[in-house]
């Protein structure tokens, strides 16, 4: 019987690639206005997160990394650049970090709750399930994103990026079933990529997949005999929740 559900923010809760292109997009015009940054590393820099100029591309860095793990991917690449041409280096990787984090609270961010999310959390709680969050976004950007979608209140538990090493570590996970007095095999994860999947076999929880639209992650889940879904909503009939 599931007690527990332990949902990825990203993708699954709130729409992911207009977020986070519009948060990166913000600093990577930072880095070019403010700190100088010439055109060549600032192509390199695109590169290395895959930030197109209209989208993110499947495998993008910014998916499934830490806030830390993306800083220090860009510093490297300034690093190896400053190294070869000779180019100082204005910044660190804290300082990186600093400014992702900034752009990542900033009021414009575009923070959107996916189709049917809100209800489908308002029926959950009502049901009374205990209702998780499992993301590498830092707490405060994990907050406010959650604040501006209105579906802050359906959870009693929020598990972010500074908490533990990313999924598939089970530590996120091992925490929420232990605040909330849930065992693996009554939780179930949603989430909308392979390494959600993953996630919840380490764990030993069920799960259920979100499909998302043009990246072929329907035929990821039923490659591995999982189920999935289109719609969040779906998951109610699907698993008579």
């Amino acid at each position: 019987m599931i007690r527990g559900i332990l949902f990825d923010k990203d993708g699954t809760l709130i729409e992911f690639h207009s977020t986070q292109h519009s948060i990166y997009a913000a600093l990577l015009a930072c880095l070019k206005d403010d700190y100088q940054v010439p055109d060549p590393l600032m192509q390199q820099l695109r590169e290395a997160l895959g930030h197109l100029p209209d989208r993110l591309t499947p495998e993008s860095l910014i998916q499934f990394s830490t806030n830390q793990q993306i800083a220090q991917a860009l510093f490297d690449t300034c690093q190896s650049y400053a190294d070869e041409g000779g180019w100082r280096r204005p910044f660190d990787t804290n300082d990186l970090l600093e400014l992702i984090e900034q752009f990542s609270l900033g009021e414009d961010v575009p923070y959107v709750a996916l189709p049917h999310v809100p209800e489908t959390l308002r029926y959950l709680r009502e049901k009374d399930y205990r209702l998780g969050i499992a993301t590498v976004d830092t707490l405060a950007a994990t907050v406010a994103g959650l604040k501006k979608t209105g579906i802050l209140e359906y959870f009693d538990y929020l598990g972010t990026g500074e908490d533990s090493r990313p999924k598939p570590d089970t530590s996120l996970a091992d925490w929420f079933c232990s605040q909330c007095g849930i065992l693996p095999n009554e939780l179930l994860i949603v989430g909308d990529g392979k390494n959600d999947m993953l996630f919840a076999r380490n764990v030993g929880a069920h799960f259920i997949g979100i499909d998302t639209a043009g990246e072929g992650t329907s035929s990821v889940f039923r490659e591995a005999g999982q189920r999935s879904v289109a719609d969040i909503r779906e998951i109610i009939d699907v698993l008579d929740l």
